[in-house]
């Protein structure tokens, strides 16, 4: 992990003093978030100070200086319509954000809001960086409280180990984020159902490997392969077997990690067969983010497990590729118990959001701005911009220009180059605009798992946490550790089945010697804490 920049210990008691003034700002109307009105109206009914006011933001994330003054068309917009606009801060000279955050909390000198890493906003909020907004959303966010109120949960994520929020997060509805995947035309190839239960996609994979399903007379076809982050390689597979590989709960809210129980042993054990069998793709550790590019149009990639509107796209990416390609999303077959379930679903809290700084001179302000964009029409300028410039209204609903349909990146690349989808800025996202990226193989995969009751309905992950500072020191100082350690093992067992009957119980004991009971202790406690 990288060192963070020690904050002063005198940080808190330099902030407190000035936080009592902060609080002294009288009521204002709460904003009517409904209607379509004129330009004009809609300026009255948002306007949160007459005479235009320029809030001051840290907003550098994911090693990336974020926000551009002049570029940012949506958040100009909404300085038209609120009187409050805002000015980037951040150093455009570093590509760590990590070291542009420390940078910015250990000189004291915070501005009006900050975007960051949920739990770093938490950290500093408690030592005194940030403003407790508890009061101020009472007072002056009636749509980010109306949100609280419904969603017990969020809030319980969000409030500190002192009881106090300290940031406004950006959050997701429920729902499927990722599918399997299978190829259609082999399916049809060999006259082959869509499978349902583990054991007919195994017997699916060796009839694709072993009958040549992509005619080439070559045994060149891959079963199952991924792409990205390597602690998620196995983890589709895994659930087959039974093993949640995320943190989840039981019947009972037991909190577990699937790599640190009993079953993982039987599950890796299959999973090292199915890979000796050939059906699994040899390079699947090391073969990186554009496995699908690479194996879809070679026509040897057969299965994956990938988020849905991107992997769906490859029909219409691979339609002049591989004659013939198809691709179809599948609900998860039966584990080896017998259940259907998902574990990948959209989380609630993404984990970034953006808070108020204790020097601020605007708090009441910064408050309402930030609610602003929880109103429906913020919502509708985050997610799709200005009416005319990148969307318009067609059957009552809105539909981008060519100026985001054909723009030379994503829709959500497209849209943040603008200053909207930014996930720094506390908001509820709104995946309607996924229609717009998705094929009609997506449109299909997402109706039906959302649809299903399977997802992260059986072993539920547990998603966002509030937790206490000493939490969050037990599970930063010991949970790598073991991560670094389960990924090890797992390529070794993959590579090799015949090591884990030997090795598991040493294995089991390596993780409790490294702490894995204490990080299983503070996820516990965390998520007791947010369902008593």
């Amino acid at each position: 992990m990288k060192k963070r920049t020690k904050v002063l210990m005198n940080v808190s008691v330099l902030f407190v003093s000035t936080m009592s003034l902060l609080f002294a700002a009288g009521n204002t109307e709460s904003m009517d978030m409904h209607g379509e009105q004129s330009e004009t109206q809609k300026k009255g009914e948002f306007t949160i100070s007459q005479e235009p006011i320029t809030l001051q933001a840290f907003i550098h994330y994911g090693d990336v200086f974020v926000m551009d003054n002049d570029k940012w068309t949506i958040t100009k917009e909404a300085g038209k319509l609120t009187g409050v606009n805002l000015e980037g801060i951040a150093s455009q000279l570093t590509t760590s954000s990590t070291e542009a955050y420390n940078m910015m909390i250990a000189s004291h000198d915070i501005p009006d809001i900050v975007g960051g890493k949920n739990n770093d906003m938490m950290k500093y909020g408690v030592e005194g960086a940030f403003l407790p907004l508890n009061d101020l959303i009472d007072q002056y966010a009636p749509n980010f409280k109306a949100y609280l109120n419904d969603n017990p949960d969020v809030r319980s994520a969000i409030t500190a180990s002192d009881g106090n929020i300290y940031f406004i997060p950006m959050v997701y509805e429920p729902g499927a984020s990722q599918a399997w995947f299978i190829r259609k035309d082999w399916l049809d190839k060999f006259n082959l159902p869509v499978p349902t239960t583990v054991e007919e996609l195994h017997q699916t994979l060796l009839t694709f490997i072993n009958k040549d399903a992509n005619g080439n007379g070559q045994k060149d076809e891959i079963g199952y392969f991924t792409r990205g982050s390597h602690d998620e390689f196995l983890n589709p597979l895994l659930n087959l077997q039974g093993v949640n590989n995320y943190w989840h709960t039981d019947a009972e809210g037991k909190v577990a990690y699937g790599a640190y129980t009993q079953k993982y042993k039987t599950a890796m054990k299959e999973i090292a067969a199915w890979y000796s069998e050939g059906l699994i793709d040899p390079e699947i550790f090391t073969r990186g983010n554009n496995a699908r590019e690479e194996l879809f149009a070679a026509n040897n990639g057969a299965l994956i497990h990938d988020w849905i509107p991107s992997t769906s796209d490859y029909n219409t990416k691979m339609a002049e590729v591989v004659p013939h390609f198809e691709l179809v999303g599948m609900l998860p077959p039966s584990d080896v118990d017998g259940n259907r379930w998902e574990a990948c679903s959209r989380t609630k809290i993404k984990g970034l959001g953006w808070g108020i700084g204790y020097k601020t001179k605007h708090a009441k302000e910064a408050i309402q701005y930030m609610d602003f964009w929880w109103t429906d029409f913020g919502r509708r300028l985050m997610t799709y911009g200005i009416e005319g410039d990148t969307y318009t209204m067609v059957n009552g609903e809105p539909v981008y220009t060519d100026k985001i349909m054909k723009a030379n990146c994503s829709i959500t690349d497209a849209m943040r180059k603008l200053g909207g989808q930014e996930e720094a800025m506390g908001y509820r996202h709104d995946a309607s605009y996924e229609r717009f990226a998705m094929s009609e193989a997506g449109e299909k995969a997402t109706i039906a798992y959302n649809e299903s009751g399977m997802v992260n309905a059986y072993k539920p992950v547990v998603g966002s946490l509030g937790f206490t500072q000493q939490e969050l020191k037990t599970i930063n100082e010991k949970f790598p550790t073991c991560s670094t350690y389960i990924n090890e093992t797992m390529q070794k067992w993959t590579f090799d089945g015949t090591r884990i009957d030997k090795e598991f119980d040493q294995y089991m004991t390596n993780l409790k010697n490294m702490g894995m009971d204490e990080v299983v202790s503070a996820y516990q406690s965390a998520w007791d804490r947010a369902h008593k």
